[in-house]
Formats: C-alpha cells, sequence, structure tokens
C-alpha cells in the first residue's frame, strides 16, 4: 500500500453520531441562542442593532479563519483534541459574556473566544470525522446526520423561559454548562487515522501547490458566490428574524416559537437534501434548495398571518438545514474526498466577505430606512442568483477532476 492510499476502515455510525452531537452543541448554542437574545443583548449591554448584530458576525470571521487554520492540517491533527478545546473555548466565551457590561467586551468576546471554539468543535472537524468513517455511497446521508440542527431547535425552546425569568446572563451560563457537558462525551472521538497520511492534494505535475490548484478551478468561485449568498442569507435570518417579526406586531413567544420550529424543519431538511445529493448530485441539490428560498424569503416584504410564517418556518428551515450536507458532497464531488478538509477550508475563508456583510448590511439599511424591504428584498435576488449559477454548475462538475496524489 502506497502512503497516497487511503486506509480502508469500516463504516461506524457511532463516530457519526458523536460528529452530529458536537456539531449540534457548537453551532446550535452560538447560532440557535443567538436570535433569540438580541433584543436581551441590546437592552442588558446598551447596544444598538448594529451593535448586537456585530457580535454575530464577528464570530462568523474568527470562526472562518480558525476553520481555514485547522483545515490545512486536518489530515495531521488530532479530531478528538481540537473538537474537545473547541468545547472548551465556548465554555469560557459564554460563561465571560455572563459577567462583561459593555458592548466591546461582548464583541471581544464572541470573536476571541466563541467563534474559534465554534469552528473546533463544529463543522468541519465534525463533517470531515463523519466523512472519514463512512463509504462514499452514503457520505450525503452522513453529512445530512451530522448536521441536522437539533440544537438549533431546542435551544431557542430551553432558554426563552430563562431569559424572561433571569435575564440574558443567567442564559449564558447556561450556554458554558451545555459546552462544558460535552468534553468529556468528546473522549470517545476516534480520528481514524490508523496509518500514515499522503497530502491530501498533491501539487499537479507542473509543481503549483495544492491550494492554488483548487483556486485555479473556475468551478471553485462560481461555487463561492453561489454558497456565499445562501449562507450569508441564513445568518441575516438568525440575526433579525425575531426584531423583523416583533416589529411586524409579533410577540416575542410566537418569534421565538417559529424560530425553534425553522430549527425542527432543519433536522428534517438535513436528510432530505443529503439524499438528494446523493441521488442527483451535490450542486442541483443546492441549486433547488436556493431556489426555493428565494420563492419563500418573499414573504418577509410585508407582514403576514401566522399560519403563512408558519409553513414558511417549515420549509425555510428544512432548506436552511440542508445545506451543509449537500454542500459537503459536492466539495467531496468536486475536490476528492482527501481533498476536502483543505478544500472547505478555502470556501470557508472566501466566502467570509458574504457572511460577514451581509448581517450588519441589513442593520444598516434597517437603520437607514427605519424598515426591512430592502434587506429582504435584495436577499432574494441573491438567493435567485444563486439558484442560476448552481444550476449551470451541476452540468459541469464531473468535467473537471481534481489531480491527486497517485496511488
Amino acid at each position: 500500500m502506497s502512503l497516497a492510499e487511503p486506509v480502508a476502515r469500516p463504516t461506524r455510525w457511532g463516530q457519526v453520531a458523536l460528529a452530529a452531537l458536537s456539531q449540534n452543541v457548537a453551532t446550535g448554542l452560538t447560532f440557535g441562542s443567538f436570535g433569540t437574545l438580541v433584543l436581551a443583548i441590546e437592552r442588558e449591554y446598551h447596544a444598538d442593532r448594529s451593535q448586537s448584530s456585530l457580535a454575530l458576525s464577528l464570530a462568523v470571521v474568527t470562526l472562518t479563519v480558525t476553520a481555514m487554520l485547522i483545515g490545512r492540517r486536518i489530515d495531521r491533527i488530532n479530531l478528538r483534541l481540537v473538537m474537545m478545546a473547541g468545547a472548551a473555548l465556548c465554555c469560557a466565551g459564554f460563561a465571560l459574556v455572563s459577567v462583561v457590561n459593555s458592548p466591546a467586551a461582548l464583541l471581544a468576546t464572541y470573536a476571541l473566544l466563541i467563534g474559534p471554539g465554534t469552528a473546533m468543535a463544529g463543522v468541519l472537524p465534525s463533517m470531515t470525522l463523519a466523512t472519514r468513517w463512512v463509504p462514499e455511497t452514503l457520505r450525503g446521508r452522513a453529512l445530512g446526520l451530522v448536521n441536522m440542527p437539533i440544537a438549533v431547535m431546542i435551544v431557542p425552546l430551553a432558554i426563552a423561559p430563562v431569559l424572561l425569568a433571569d435575564g440574558p446572563r443567567t442564559v449564558y451560563l447556561l450556554l458554558a454548562a451545555a459546552a462544558a457537558a460535552l468534553i468529556p462525551v468528546l473522549l470517545l472521538v476516534r480520528d481514524g487515522l490508523d496509518g500514515p497520511v499522503a497530502p491530501t492534494v498533491a501539487p499537479d505535475q507542473t509543481g503549483v501547490p495544492a491550494a492554488i490548484t483548487i483556486l485555479r478551478r473556475p468551478a471553485f468561485w462560481v461555487l463561492v458566490v453561489a454558497i456565499g449568498f445562501v449562507t450569508g442569507a441564513g445568518t441575516m435570518k438568525l440575526a433579525h428574524f425575531i426584531p423583523l417579526l416583533t416589529g411586524q406586531g409579533r410577540s416575542f413567544d410566537e418569534a421565538n416559537t417559529l424560530l425553534a420550529l425553522q430549527g425542527g424543519s432543519g433536522i428534517f431538511g438535513s436528510l432530505l437534501f443529503g439524499w438528494l445529493a446523493d441521488r442527483i448530485g451535490g450542486p442541483r441539490a443546492l441549486a433547488i434548495n436556493a431556489g426555493i428560498q428565494a420563492v419563500v424569503w418573499t414573504i418577509y416584504l410585508a407582514p403576514v398571518s401566522l399560519p403563512v410564517l408558519t409553513i414558511d418556518a417549515v420549509i425555510g428551515g428544512a432548506c436552511g438545514g440542508g445545506v451543509a450536507g449537500a454542500f459537503g458532497v459536492t466539495v467531496a464531488a468536486l475536490f476528492g474526498a482527501r481533498a476536502f478538509g483543505r478544500t472547505y477550508s478555502l470556501f470557508q475563508i472566501s466566502t467570509l466577505p458574504f457572511l460577514f456583510a451581509m448581517t450588519p448590511l441589513a442593520s444598516a439599511l434597517f437603520q437607514a430606512t427605519g424598515s426591512y424591504h430592502l434587506p429582504m428584498g435584495l436577499t432574494v435576488g441573491c438567493l435567485a442568483f444563486a439558484a442560476v449559477l448552481l444550476f449551470a454548475l451541476s452540468g459541469k462538475t464531473a468535467r473537471e477532476p481534481l489531480h491527486q496524489a497517485p496511488a
């Protein structure tokens, strides 16, 4: 067996379950809590809408940078230790937020502790772990399981009574305790690196470095723009969902329940789009996802009835939950399973402008115009454009295999 040949491993769904747990706790605590907390953050820490939404954007920035650094060495590092360290950073970050007093300290904590911690325990290590323990034919379904947003559904419902009774500082202490509880469970993680491992992607025949080879692919940049709009819209929705609906006359309880329903629907959507990606390919599954989202986002252009909002929460939540798994299948198909970690990290850093900018831009447009009409309308257009790009990409994915190290 050459060093470039991947080690054959049995399928281990227990490791997939651990990946799903870590991903859920990390992203669920950070992103699932934020929409529920955002108005309380503004009151407790004397922040305006731009400052409060900036906390999540800064966490996304440092999450992305951390994931990029991890992705460069993902096949050389101990996943178990990385994921445990990430849970510890999240624990420390949430505990610190519970005692700080200024908006600047809040923003710094989200940027320096919560963002990196979420990256180290969240998407990239978890998806890498699952990818190592399942065959290619089951990859979409496995990544769908990993990315089921169970915690995104549970966290808003769990923290809302505590928030109303005791305030955001007590909520942050509970989030810290939940992150701490994850640490001993992650001792069960097994890397799957049971022998020498070849570089994830070798330089091509001309000696060009692997990262440059990836970045030269037109498909990479098409996918950057498309997935940037889709994921940037999802992050923006988490931050603005409750302020948007309460501004339209809905109660906090109604808005928070709809937010939780979106998370619950994402569980089904993650499995659905993972299965769909296995059947028709990741780019096509993502294109369908973006097209549906473009349609359902139009309801935010004006107040609508609660039944319509409920339908939107189910459909939109299913689409939002289905993005990560289908995207993981797309990355593996376009660039190879051995290149997954490195390529995924390059996508994360390349889509950072979308993830960082869309949330505070929506805040700025809201403050300038006094309504969410303009940011919601622009988002509909961005999602429709993403769907077009992804449909165009779906016909080209099999034509440009990425050069990998020979077996």
